[in-house]
């Protein structure tokens, strides 16, 4: 074997030089930041630093549209939690991602036609606006020169999709007007806003759920201290905690987990409200909950004057001193019509109030 000739070690401390060179003055990037320098395009994707979740473009089952979104990094099915362009679809594989100097995110394609774009409460340009991925869930573009982590431009929390995660609050700030709400999505396949919506009534105490164009609603109940009146499964548990504030600068319910399991809140392409939770034996989602467990969460199922009784079936009847208003629709069970008195208030004589025991409070 012969030694090594001096060309070979001029060539190797050569080689040497131009890495440093490029590990030293090469633009790099975190796997889970998107600077002002770099873009995002179809194909790639940046992940959480815990690997918890990934940023990028998919398409769903049985469709050749190409969305944004996010979706779980280690889990097998890849559920996705968040979608940007959900009414403005790519058709190909062409769309490319950034942030501004001003901050704002922008969603291209063919060229420079921006599809979509976040938002920002003023103009201004910033030193170092970079975009990331928090291990949260949580899409944030912020000031890349900023300590402070509450110190946002913009964040994904605050424009849900389909999904509430632990930590996202679902409710209104009044200072600002963002109105977080979930809306599900058109079909399984089509992430484009469907009939559903899941909001926080500003006065404060009952979460609601709303058919769009239409008068079907669900009312959770009031927040009673400890969890909404109509949901019995909020009690206290080992698996997660509720929190619910109503002051004069938001209203908002939101999770957080206790342990390390995967929970989520989805409101479904048909209306239905699950809490999701992961199981990893089985490697796949089951439903810790619903929000349909109690019929009489249907707002105004019964009428006027009626009781709901969820140990009853049908759930709905009179109170003691009513009949139904419309007997033929009540045997159909149409019962929106409510009850009526048996016997007209006769004012001249003495009335009594009765006491009706575990009723839900009404909205106040």
């Amino acid at each position: 074997m012969g030694m090594p000739s001096m060309d070979d070690g001029l060539f190797t401390t050569s080689l040497i030089s131009i890495v440093l060179f490029l590990l030293l003055f090469s633009p790099s990037v975190a796997v889970d930041t998107i600077p002002t320098n770099q873009v995002i395009k179809d194909g790639e994707t940046i992940v959480s630093a815990g690997e918890l979740y990934e940023l990028g473009f998919f398409s769903p089952a049985n469709s050749n549209n190409r969305y944004l979104g996010i979706w779980f990094k280690k889990i097998s099915t890849g559920k996705v939690v968040w979608v940007a362009n959900r009414e403005l679809p790519l058709s190909n594989t062409s769309g490319i991602l950034k942030v501004t100097r001003h901050g704002i995110l922008q969603l291209s394609c063919c060229g420079d036609s921006v599809i979509w774009s976040s938002t920002s409460s003023a103009f201004v340009r910033y030193i170092n606006p970079v975009a990331q991925l928090l291990d949260t869930g949580n899409f944030v573009v912020k000031d890349g020169n900023s300590t402070d982590e509450t110190d946002l431009i913009w964040q994904s929390f605050d424009y849900p999709s389909d999904t509430l995660l632990p930590g996202m609050k679902l409710g209104k700030d009044f200072v600002t007007g963002t109105n977080r709400n979930l809306t599900s999505w058109k079909s399984p396949n089509d992430p484009s806003v469907g009939h559903y919506v899941d909001y926080m009534e500003t006065n404060g105490y009952p979460q609601a759920f709303l058919r769009q164009g239409s008068v079907m609603q669900i009312r959770f109940g009031p927040w009673n201290g400890n969890r909404f009146s109509g949901e019995p499964n909020e009690r206290s548990n080992p698996i997660y905690s509720i929190e619910f504030v109503f002051n004069q600068k938001e209203v908002y319910y939101k999770f957080e987990l206790k342990s390390s399991v995967v929970q989520i809140i989805c409101l479904k392409w048909d209306g239905i409200i699950e809490m999701l939770h992961w199981n990893n034996r089985s490697q796949d989602w089951f439903v810790y909950s619903t929000g349909l467990i109690d019929d009489c969460n249907r707002y105004g199922i019964c009428g006027p004057n009626a009781i709901c009784d969820i140990n009853k079936n049908p759930p709905c009847s009179c109170m003691d001193g009513f009949e139904p208003k419309h007997e033929d629709e009540w045997n159909m069970a149409d019962w929106s019509s409510g009850c009526q008195l048996k016997i007209p208030l006769d004012c001249q004589a003495a009335e009594v109030f009765w006491k009706m025991r575990g009723m839900k409070f009404p909205d106040t």
